[in-house]
């Protein structure tokens, strides 16, 4: 018994260490989406301007043009709305090539479930973008580094 809970203390531990959210981090990411689209990031909370997928698909299809065919604007329906998130993930998958496991996944976003994972994701795509000319974010990505 004694392992047991000291195995649920440390895993505990890990978690609150893993779980705390970068507000510089979101700070960079915001400054990086407004350097993609060209114009100041809308004011508000960093998951609510995100949450309907508008935002994504916009700097998807400045990255990479024509990337998402579709997007719901004005959206009132959650389907809409979080259909517009995977049409980003999609497209970050296919166009940018970057690991699905690299991403976060729509609820993560949607839901604001796990927004250090949206953080690392966005992350991950502004530097895959950075190889196709994007703004930079972070270190930069050797364009010969091939995924598996």
């Amino acid at each position: 018994m004694k392992f047991f809970l000291t195995l649920t203390m440390l895993s505990m531990f890990i978690h609150s260490i893993e779980s705390k959210y970068d507000v510089e981090l979101e700070g960079d990411v915001k400054e990086w989406l407004a350097a993609v689209i060209g114009e100041p990031f809308p004011e508000g909370d960093f998951q609510a301007v995100l949450k309907d997928g508008t935002l994504l698909c916009r700097v998807m299809n400045v990255l990479v043009p024509g990337s998402v065919k579709k997007i719901n604007t004005n959206a009132k329906h959650a389907f809409r709305k979080m259909e517009n998130i995977g049409s980003f993930l999609y497209a970050a998958e296919g166009k940018l090539r970057i690991n699905k496991s690299d991403l976060f996944q729509t609820v993560d976003l949607y839901e604001g479930a796990n927004m250090e994972k949206v953080l690392s994701g966005l992350v991950v795509v502004a530097r895959y973008a950075n190889r196709i000319g994007g703004p930079p974010l972070g270190p930069f990505m050797n364009p010969d580094e091939r995924r598996p």
